[in-house]
């Protein structure tokens, strides 16, 4: 069960975005290699001078402009011992085709398996971030229903094949994840490759906003989700809101470090999530934690249990188990997101 050790070189594609760019320094600061994979010099630059300045050195980047493009990671896997795939989009809003989703999330986890094959075949390991959006059947299945590394999406292709261009921005969202972890899972069993392979499956991702962003209206889908209620744009008539699951993103980042470094995550997926929240739950924080901003609403404040008594669980005890993670709470996870913005944007 080959598995890296410190010092090793990993190509870890998309850390200019959230997830990505946690996951990388978490790679640096265990003692690896890394080289990211950016989309212009002025994305490495930021992300370079960005671990710099916590004496992580490390880190170089080379351009890939379009991870569709055909042979678009050929130059990158060379000379590296393990691949961090992370690069995909999530947004579910303003989706007029699935394909806008489906095509850089599908065409950029074959792309990438198929310049390792090409170019660097001798790798160690893989590993790509998945979602529970590959595990949960919110059609067939009615909640509350407890998700394991068991399930599998059995809603959202199909949806996608019958409604084409009608098809709801979640479903197509889901059906990208769904549709590019299964070709991870298909490439391993048709091309018998000698590196193994593993999945990351985190909920919805919350936490410390590190990643280049200059404008609230750009952050990403998770973050804008609490700005909202943060900045006073949610109302009392909005609560309680249940959110579904919840993870910090540090945790998603060691999720990727371990699954290349244990030797026992070799071909397994990994749900990292720690539970269910609500909106009443970011109010209750925000009261709390900063008394000070104004037009929060506060509904009624101590009852998560009740809200979410109903929800779908999406089960992290295996990477608890397999992988040693240990999962922040949603009061430090929502702070470190409150003080971050505060820090990027000097407001709300």
């Amino acid at each position: 069960m080959p598995a890296i050790t410190k010092g090793a070189y990993v190509l870890l594609t998309g850390p200019s975005g959230f997830i990505a760019s946690h996951t990388a320094k978490e790679f640096l600061k265990e003692g690896f290699r890394v080289r990211g994979t950016v989309r212009s010099e002025e994305k490495g630059k930021y992300l370079k001078d960005l671990y710099a300045k916590d004496g992580l050195n490390d880190f170089d980047y080379v351009i890939v402009k379009d991870i569709v493009e055909d042979g678009a990671f050929d130059e990158a896997v060379k000379g590296v011992d393990a691949v961090a795939h992370l690069a995909s989009p999530f947004y579910v809003s303003d989706v007029k085709d699935p394909q806008e989703l489906i095509g850089p999330a599908v065409k950029g986890t074959t792309g990438i398996l198929k310049s390792i094959q090409k170019n660097n075949p001798d790798i160690k390991r893989v590993v790509i971030t998945s979602s529970v959006a590959s595990i949960m059947s919110t059609d067939s299945r009615k909640a509350p229903v407890i998700y394991t590394e068991e399930d599998w999406n059995q809603d959202s292709i199909s949806h996608v094949e019958k409604n084409g261009t009608k098809s709801t921005g979640g479903h197509s969202y889901q059906a990208s994840k769904t549709l590019a972890e299964k070709a991870l899972w298909k490439f391993i069993e048709e091309e018998k490759p000698s590196w193994e392979g593993v999945a990351i499956n985190p909920p919805l991702v919350l936490g410390e906003v590190i990643h280049q962003v200059d404008d609230p209206s750009k952050l990403n889908t998770s973050v804008a989700g609490f700005w909202a209620w943060a900045t006073g744009q949610k109302k009392e008539d909005d609560l309680p809101a249940p959110q579904g699951n919840w993870v910090n993103v540090k945790d998603v980042a060691l999720g990727h470090v371990r699954a290349l470094t244990v030797p026992e995550a070799a071909g397994q997926r990994f749900i990292v999530g720690a539970g269910a929240f609500a909106g009443q739950d970011y109010v209750d924080i925000l009261h709390k934690r900063f008394p000070e901003l104004k037009n929060i609403p506060v509904g009624k404040p101590g009852t998560h249990d009740e809200i979410v008594k109903n929800s779908n669980i999406f089960d992290g005890q295996k990477a608890t188990k397999v992988l040693g993670i240990k999962y922040e709470t949603l009061e430090d996870t929502v702070v470190e997101m409150a003080e971050s913005l505060r820090k990027k944007f000097g407001k709300f």
